[in-house]
């Protein structure tokens, strides 16, 4: 029974040797992905954002193509028209969360 404790005890560490060899193996692979698998962590994160977020990600697109095409100057001289449209962006949205929380219910 001894002897066959010891050659079980023996194999254990052989494994356990081979387990660590692999575990190092797999770090230095890994060390070269860990990089890229990062942007690909990103990106799932802002298409989950995306996703969970259609009005505000709209919001802020539209924002920054406004600005970028006419400056805070041209923004303050037709500052009146997106004063006026505000009030029609505002029932969109409040449109668009009733049809979703109606499709969750």
């Amino acid at each position: 029974m001894n002897k066959r404790l010891a050659l079980l005890t023996y194999h254990r560490l052989e494994l356990l040797e081979n387990i660590e060899a692999q575990r190092m193996d797999m770090a230095v692979i890994f060390r070269h992905l860990q990089t890229p698998l990062a942007v690909a962590d990103v990106g799932v994160k802002a298409v989950h954002l995306i996703y969970r977020h259609p009005a505000l990600v709209a919001g802020v697109i539209t924002a920054f193509v406004t600005w970028r095409r006419k400056g805070i100057v041209g923004l303050a001289k037709n500052g009146w028209r997106l004063l006026y449209l505000y009030p029609s962006a505002i029932f969109l949205g409040l449109k668009y969360l009733t049809s979703r929380t109606n499709e969750k219910g």
